[in-house]
């Protein structure tokens, strides 16, 4: 498959050049793509002859531990500002340009994108109701992640990068390929060896992806203390899909990434057909990480409550004091990302629960 970068708008480089300002922001809780992409876009802008801002407003608590080291190893290298600070800088000429996302409800800034030109979008995500209106879109679905997209734009642009770029870019495409397990084409592989080129060091790469201890025995005692695993078909292959919270301390915080790396471990467990784990990251807002394949679409059920993502990885975030409730409403919400082929059960039966007390904190 060889996608054809020449869909970019020739305006794009345009718009940088004659814009006051150039801001650039991923989605909310920034991961390795959402962060990867920015600063590849940072370097680009720079290419341009403007300077960047790059937008995270996540508290620095809440960040991913690999994200976190990213943005800590360049605050001498990049402009990494917050919410405050954009509508501070900004006026009617200034640009953003947002990544790795496209849905007004991710985007921390929504609410203040009147106060620059039209955005333009770099994404690889569908595009639904919340789609930020703009006639400046650059969406490729049929890309592997927002990081292989920017590294095609600076091919595209023939743009010179830094090996820290590179490491980033490869960083992002492997977060979101699973490590070139799943969502991965030719060209991404192409994509990645072209990064290796430019320096890009796996070795790195792979660093930025270890799990501590702690965070290991926190993820594994989620699991086994707190998934239920139902069934949503009568077939000799049933759809099953199981859901993961904290059970006994339902108000307990979780970094997103926790989130995600429960719901991708469930989904290697034999006759596991998508994966939902909910969690507290701050004392008002609920994170879902929602993993799927070929016979669930967790993107298409992330919909329904204001989320989004692929039918293969999706995620949303809900401000409410019920976990246990919104995970009832995400159990029937489910049934939207079935075949309709499949016979569904009116009730989804819990066949199984995974509660082993000693791992309990």
């Amino acid at each position: 498959m060889k996608t054809n970068i020449k869909k970019l708008n020739e305006d794009f480089k345009e718009d940088i050049e004659n814009s006051s300002k150039v801001f650039l922001i991923g989605h909310n809780e920034p991961d390795f793509d959402s962060i990867g992409s920015c600063m590849g876009l940072a370097t680009l802008v720079s290419f341009f002859g403007k300077e960047a801002y790059i937008i995270v407003n996540d508290n620095p608590i809440k960040l991913e531990p690999g994200v976190k080291k990213i943005i800590d190893e360049n605050r001498d290298k990049y402009n990494f500002i917050n919410n405050e600070k954009f509508i501070e800088l900004a006026d009617s000429n200034s640009l953003v340009i947002i990544s790795d996302t496209n849905k007004d409800n991710l985007v921390s800034i929504a609410n203040y994108l009147h106060l620059v030109k039209s955005p333009i979008i770099i994404d690889h995500h569908e595009e639904d109701s919340h789609t930020i209106v703009t006639d400046k879109k650059l969406i490729m679905t049929d890309l592997s992640s927002a990081s292989e997209l920017v590294t095609l734009i600076l091919n595209y642009y023939k743009v010179k990068y830094s090996s820290d770029v590179a490491n980033y870019l490869l960083a992002g495409i492997s977060l979101d390929t699973k490590r070139f397990k799943q969502n991965t084409s030719s060209q991404t592989h192409d994509v990645a060896e072209k990064l290796m080129d430019h320096g890009a060091d796996i070795d790195y790469v792979n660093t930025l992806f270890l799990e501590d201890m702690d965070a290991y025995l926190r993820i594994n005692s989620l699991i086994l203390n707190g998934t239920l695993i139902k069934k949503y078909t009568e077939s000799i292959s049933p759809i099953q899909i199981s859901f993961t919270l904290n059970r006994n301390n339902p108000r307990e915080l979780y970094f997103k990434e926790d989130c995600a790396k429960a719901a991708d471990r469930m989904l290697k467990f034999s006759g596991i057909d998508a994966s939902f784990t909910l969690g507290y990251v701050d004392d008002d807002y609920v994170h879902i990480s929602a993993r799927g394949g070929k016979r669930v679409n967790v993107g298409k059920v992330m919909e329904t409550i204001n989320g989004g993502g692929t039918p293969q990885s999706a995620g949303g975030r809900v401000k409410t004091d019920d976990i246990l409730k919104l995970e009832k409403d995400l159990t029937y919400a489910a049934k939207i990302g079935l075949p309709e082929e499949e016979i569904i059960l009116e009730e989804p039966q819990v066949i199984k629960g995974l509660r082993l007390k000693r791992y309990k904190k």
